[in-house]
């Protein structure tokens, strides 16, 4: 997002005219309208001034989000710590439905053995990080024996994508069609990373959210053709959901 764009938007989300954050500030009103064109940039004193004005700090009102530390983790990184958690509580749920060893052992151990193998692929899955040269994707197999020996090895594999090597990042949002009332699967949310040689598709979860207009910034430094980022922005900004807006889009049609 372009700091013109977010000093018009925060203007206009806190209410005041250009006159009154002209007087706030005790510049004219064609320097704040100057400012929101583009025209010229406010100088450090008035940012802070402006971030004063807005309750904000100078990265959300320079670049739309809170600052991120990088390396940033998008999902949940799998290690034997959470792994051995989750056969604790898969291993409480099979002595529940076993009836705490009233059934056959044999069947206890068939429950346990047949939920690790199902429920530790679906628990656990793919993840990636943001870093200062290159995004780094941990994957697993689709396959859930194969994906659940990457798991108890602890050995996903990585993909190594240098910011310099990518050629578009297109963001996806796609509604997802719900046949049941009781489907609380989430709507396709994607960043699609495209070079020369290769397509990935990178989830782009909810903890990403308060980041996004930031990391599209950074993104757009490194001199990547971003595509489709400018409406999702622009809702993050205006803390309006995303969600509701395509929804909303979709049932008007």
């Amino acid at each position: 997002m372009l700091i013109q764009t977010s000093l018009k938007i925060q203007r206009l989300n806190h209410h005041y005219t250009q006159a009154q954050v002209a007087q706030r500030l005790f510049v004219s009103t064609q320097a704040v309208s100057k400012w929101e064109l583009g025209q010229t940039m406010p100088s450090i004193d008035n940012l802070l001034a402006l971030s004063d004005l807005y309750n904000l700090s100078l990265d959300e009102l320079i670049q739309g989000s809170p600052f991120f530390k990088k390396p940033y983790l998008v999902g949940h990184q799998y290690n034997y710590f959470k792994g051995i958690i989750a056969l604790l509580v898969w291993g409480f749920i099979t002595a529940f439905f076993t009836g705490f060893g009233t059934q056959p052992i044999w069947l206890t151990i068939a429950v346990f053995l047949l939920g690790v193998i199902i429920v530790l692929p679906v628990v656990f899955q793919d993840y990636w990080l943001i870093g200062q040269r290159q995004l780094e994707v941990k994957s697993y197999q689709h396959r859930d024996l194969g994906k659940l020996k990457q798991l108890l090895m602890n050995r996903p594999t990585t993909t190594i994508i240098d910011y310099q090597d990518i050629i578009t990042a297109t963001v996806i949002y796609k509604r997802r069609q719900r046949l049941s009332p009781f489907d609380f699967n989430p709507d396709l949310f994607i960043l699609q990373v495209k070079t020369a040689t290769q397509t990935i598709e990178l989830p782009l979860t909810a903890q990403l959210r308060q980041f996004f207009p930031q990391f599209i910034n950074f993104l757009a430094r490194q001199k990547i053709t971003v595509i489709n980022a400018d409406e999702i922005v622009d809702l993050i900004v205006n803390q309006k959901s995303i969600y509701n807006h395509f929804n909303r889009q979709s049932s008007n049609r």
